[in-house]
């Protein structure tokens, strides 16, 4: 089952009109480019979170896993789904002559593979990353990026004589010039 229909996917392209007797490609085909598409976002998704799938209350079922997924998750797989099935549909239409389509689908397409690389903790170059763009949204216990620093310093050459951590705002139980029994 795809995360995305296939009215979404041809929605992607304004111009293209569905359910005419002369529809080409058909829905039957454009469904097989969601189904496509999908069993690749499956895959990473086995891969990539196969520790969280196997946990309670999933229990290795990956149908019951996505079905605890938040709202959040859900919204970015049927995302990533449209984007790859539209970038294929756009490639089949280009091939049928319909002029503007090919750029179109070519956009489709990168936009897929990076949202697809984002979801399986790749770079540009297919290298693995320490974690993923989406990784919280799948897995509660995965490491969330922060803006904040994770440790907070002061060198002590850079500042004057007698200045305290304290005195700076900062937190850390011992500086440079920091007496201690005074």
């Amino acid at each position: 089952m795809s995360y995305t229909d296939v009215g979404k996917v041809a929605g992607m392209f304004p111009t293209f009109a569905r359910g005419g007797a002369n529809q080409k490609p058909s829905d039957a085909l454009i469904q097989q480019y969601l189904d496509d598409v999908t069993a690749e976002i499956n895959a990473v998704l086995d891969r990539r979170f196969a520790e969280s799938i196997a946990a309670l209350p999933s229990s290795g079922s990956l149908p019951a896993w996505l079905a605890a997924l938040g709202t959040d998750a859900s919204n970015i797989l049927e995302k990533i789904n449209r984007f790859g099935g539209a970038a294929q549909l756009g490639e089949t239409l280009a091939t049928l002559g319909i002029t503007g389509v090919r750029d179109m689908a070519k956009g489709f397409a990168d936009a897929y593979r990076e949202m697809l690389n984002d979801l399986d903790a790749r770079d540009a170059n297919g290298k693995p990353l320490a974690s993923g763009r989406y990784d919280h949204l799948f897995d509660p216990s995965a490491r969330t990026e922060t803006p904040r620093p994770g440790l907070q310093a002061i060198a002590g050459g850079d500042q004057p004589e007698g200045q305290t951590p304290r005195d700076t705002g900062s937190s850390q139980v011992f500086g440079k010039f920091d007496k201690r029994g005074t």
